[in-house]
Order: C-alpha cells, then sequence, then structure tokens
C-alpha cells in the first residue's frame, strides 16, 4: 500500500461493529453476536473510534477512553486509556498501526495515555514503557492458616447480587490511592460480568464494613469479587482502604467451602500475602509480569502532575520520534518543573520516563540496562531520590 492512500479519522457511529469485528478478527475471533453486541456497545461511547483507511476501507482499528490516574503524590491526573488496537489481516508490518497510533496520540488532550497490551512486543516503539507490574498467586486453601497477628475490625458479608456493581463502583472509587489506579466508566462492572458469563460462570461480591459512618452506619472500606470453578476460586479483584478490610476480605474468602486452591491475577508487588498465613508456603508466585505501559503526551504537563522527592533539580533529555514536539531538555525538581536550555544530565526515551513515572523503576536500574545515559553522574542518584515512591505503583484495572 502506498503511504498516500492511507488515512486516519473517527469511526461514525454506524461503523463501530464493524470495526470491532475487525478488531476481533485480528485476534482470530469471529464477528461478535447480537446478544454480545446488547452488552457490548455500551464501552463504546460516541467520538472514542479512530480508523486507518485504504481510501473507504476500514482496514484498522484503535478505541481511547478519558479518565484519570492516580500519580506520586495523591493527585488524579487526567488520562487517555488507549484500547482494542488492530489492524486487519494483510495490512499488519505496512506502517498502518504506527501511522494510526500517532494520529490517536496526537488528537489526545490528556497529558498521559496508557495500554494493557496482550503483546509485549510493540508498544514500545509507539513511546510506551512498563510502568507497573503484578504477580499471580495461588494459595492452598487446605493448608492456609492465618497468623494471630492478622488484624481484625469491622464485618465482611456477601453482597446481594442487585448491589454488587454499585458498591464495586463506590468502594473502588474511596480505596484507589495507590500510583497507577485508574478511574472507571460506568460500563465497567457489565464488561466485567459479561466476560464471565461467556465463560460459564458468575461473580460473587463480598464486601467488608468498617467504621461507623457520620450517621452511625457503616462504611464498606473493601470489597473481593470472585467465582468458582470446580474446586479453585478466582479472586478477579480485591480492593481496600484499610488492614483491617484487606485481612477481613482475606478471612471471608479461605472461609469459603468446597474450595482446594485460591488463584489471584494481576496483584502487587509488595502485597504481604504470604506474611498472613503460619506458614508462607501456602501462597505461591506464579508469574511476575508487566501491567500497566504509559506514555508521555505532554511530557511538560504529565511532569508537572506528580510530586517529587528531594534533591537538586536534574536537566532530563527526552526524545520522542513519534510526537516530535515532547523532545527537549526538562528542569526537574521538587518545586519546579519547566522546560530549559540547560544541557542535560541524563537522556531517555519517551518510554523510558514513562517508565520511571510511577516510581516503579528506578533511574539507576534504567541506567545499568541502558536505557538511561548519563552525562552527569551526580544527576543518576539525585534522579533517583527526586522519582522515588513508597510503595509499588498498580493499576489493578483490566482493560
Amino acid at each position: 500500500m502506498k503511504t498516500s492512500e492511507l488515512t486516519t479519522r473517527e469511526v461514525e457511529r454506524a461503523g463501530i461493529r464493524d470495526a470491532f469485528d475487525l478488531f476481533r478478527g485480528s485476534l482470530h475471533q469471529p464477528p461478535v453476536s447480537d446478544r454480545d453486541w446488547s452488552q457490548l456497545s455500551a464501552s463504546f461511547e460516541p467520538g472514542a473510534v479512530r480508523g486507518a483507511f485504504d481510501g473507504d476501507r476500514l482496514i484498522a482499528m484503535h478505541q481511547s477512553m478519558p479518565t484519570d490516574i492516580v500519580v506520586p503524590g495523591g493527585e488524579r491526573a487526567p488520562l487517555s486509556v488507549q484500547f482494542r488496537f488492530g489492524v486487519g489481516a494483510g495490512h499488519t508490518r505496512r506502517g498502518v498501526g504506527t501511522a494510526l497510533m500517532a494520529a490517536a496520540l496526537r488528537a489526545t488532550p490528556e497529558p498521559l495515555a496508557m495500554v494493557r497490551p496482550s503483546e509485549g512486543g510493540i508498544y514500545g516503539r509507539f513511546g510506551f514503557g512498563v510502568a507497573t507490574r503484578c504477580r499471580d498467586l495461588v494459595i492452598d486453601r487446605r493448608r492456609a492458616v492465618l497468623t494471630a497477628d492478622v488484624p481484625s475490625g469491622g464485618d465482611t458479608r456477601l453482597a446481594d447480587p442487585a448491589d454488587g456493581a454499585g458498591l464495586c463502583r463506590d468502594v473502588y472509587d474511596r480505596t484507589r490511592a495507590r500510583p497507577g489506579a485508574i478511574g472507571r466508566w460506568p460500563w465497567y462492572e457489565q464488561l466485567l460480568n459479561h466476560e464471565l458469563a461467556g465463560a460459564g460462570l458468575f461473580s460473587r461480591v463480598a464486601v467488608h464494613t468498617g467504621a461507623d459512618g457520620p450517621d452511625g452506619a457503616g462504611v464498606p472500606d473493601g470489597f473481593a469479587r470472585y467465582s468458582v470453578r470446580g474446586t479453585t476460586l478466582d479472586v478477579d479483584e480485591l480492593h481496600c482502604r484499610t488492614p483491617e478490610s484487606w485481612a477481613g476480605l482475606w478471612r471471608f474468602l479461605l472461609n469459603v467451602e468446597l474450595v482446594d486452591e485460591i488463584r489471584l491475577r494481576g496483584r502487587p508487588l509488595d502485597e504481604p500475602v504470604e506474611w498472613l498465613f503460619t506458614d508462607p508456603r501456602v501462597c505461591r508466585v506464579t508469574a511476575v509480569r508487566d501491567e500497566l505501559w504509559l506514555r508521555p503526551v505532554d511530557t511538560l504537563a504529565a511532569l508537572r502532575a506528580r510530586a517529587y522527592g528531594d534533591g537538586d533539580p536534574v536537566v532530563l533529555g527526552v526524545h520522542d520520534p513519534l510526537l516530535p514536539a515532547n523532545s527537549g531538555h526538562y528542569l526537574v525538581g521538587p518545586t519546579e518543573v519547566r522546560r530549559t536550555r540547560r544541557p542535560a544530565q541524563l537522556t531517555l526515551s519517551a518510554a523510558s520516563l514513562a517508565s520511571l513515572y510511577l516510581g516503579g523503576v528506578r533511574p539507576l536500574a534504567l541506567a545499568v540496562a541502558g536505557a538511561v545515559t548519563v552525562h552527569d553522574p551526580k544527576a543518576l542518584p539525585t534522579a533517583d531520590r527526586l522519582f522515588h515512591t513508597d510503595g509499588e505503583p498498580w493499576c489493578g484495572t483490566a482493560v
């Protein structure tokens, strides 16, 4: 295909289902059924889908949705979530995906963008870097015994199915404080339940209620959404605000009958699950993997959105071939972030900046791997202090 024949533009509402079928085809899945479309169509908002066209023929699609993300310091920065990105058969490896992603990012008003990719080797060339990681766990429920030191307090109950989605939305938004946690959309729980139903499962929601609120009623401060297949209990998500709510939810899960093992996917790296048990070996880590991939869309605004640790300012030289306006030198310090003409002390790509942005990896580690070029050795430990965060960043939302 000649480059001049390729155009990108917003997909009209009437063409969104065809675009979704193209995306499914790129994953070797069949076209969406009428029944499934009735559930999935709510997740396509007007103006959210962009396509690449060869003349009038759609050959690639991409969807983006605005939300926000918790950044170091506790603020919530505007974020564009990029997902459902697919190139039709016969058009891959021809620059179509790059052209579509570049057009989508240029049209993005938010200073940050993220993806949760199905393949890890694609998005680095678009300027995305691994910003959070997670781990998968398996608990031998028959042998799991909580230590006497596990905190207690509050009450945990099984939510009424009619109330589960609303409780999850409310509790999640109140509890998300960790860097990397993103805002969710009204259709998110519906989408999760639809995927479970497609696998022949349904979810239950356990809710922990903590201290009394101002009206005397208990305040929900944590929830666990789970499903059971055979003798395996899968925890689809678990979010909480306090150690007591976290422990209370674990007590509930461990007491579910007819279960031999509990599986959890995508948990925070620093979640101390092993330390709940008298025998930590009942908890096995089955995988450690990347989770959220981040990208600065407006580098100056993104750098200004987060807080920094103590230390003298450092000048970062950022190179961003896909969005050249981002390339340049940035002075980053605890009280000031701005563009500068001063020489760069550290040079890195947009993807490497994204990886250290939430605190999930140290500048020193990236330098050892060659992803940061050091011009001034004194600047490297200073950058470590500036970008340091106390806990591991984590997203916890699958999109």
